[in-house]
């Protein structure tokens, strides 16, 4: 992780989660996070099956101009280049293991470096992950003065992420195998992308 921000959300994540179990939707507190609220967002699945975002922060709003809420996560990349950022968030749900991803905002012609911080968590009325609390946020502070507003992300690498009990600054290791390569294979009922 290169900016500091997402590795202080990933330290509270981790903190939050009980006997190996990700943490509830519910124990998560705004306030513990409210200098970083505008960077976050959370996602689900809706009636149809579709991860979409649920809430978006405001930063993420005005960097690409438009509200999130309800919109498909894999409307967020850049146009046919999203199979493989919605099979990740799909596979950080299903394994429950965040990951992070370094992206791209581009406009189209200027791009900037950020990171998508991925980390699994549960609604109340289940036992196994269902969602993602997740951030954008650029890789180099100070923040990058964005061509407004960016049109897509672009996927430039990512990882797996492990640790437990980590506090800031404790290196994390990272799998870089594709979630297929992870898990053998999708889990009954779900398709390829």
């Amino acid at each position: 992780m290169r900016n500091q921000a997402s590795r202080a959300i990933f330290d509270y994540w981790i903190n939050l989660k009980h006997d190996g179990a990700v943490p509830l939707k519910t124990e998560i507190d705004p306030t513990a996070l409210r200098h970083l609220l505008p960077h976050l967002f959370m996602a689900g699945f809706d009636p149809a099956g579709t991860l979409s975002f649920r809430l978006a922060g405001t930063r993420i709003c005005d960097l690409f101009g438009r509200e999130f809420r309800g919109e498909p996560l894999a409307g967020v990349w850049q146009e046919g280049d999203h199979r493989q950022p919605v099979e990740i968030a799909h596979n950080v749900i299903q394994s429950q293991q965040p990951a992070l991803l370094d992206v791209f905002a581009s406009n189209g012609e200027i791009r900037h470096a950020y990171e998508v911080l991925l980390l699994p968590i549960r609604s109340v009325e289940t036992t196994a992950s269902d969602r993602i609390f997740g951030a954008l946020l650029p890789q180099f502070s100070p923040y990058p003065a964005t061509a407004m507003p960016a049109v897509f992300l672009a996927l430039d690498n990512w990882t797996f992420l492990t640790g437990s009990g980590s506090h800031f600054g404790v290196p994390l290791t990272g799998d870089r195998r594709s979630p297929r390569q992870m898990h053998g294979r999708l889990p009954p009922g779900r398709r390829p992308l």
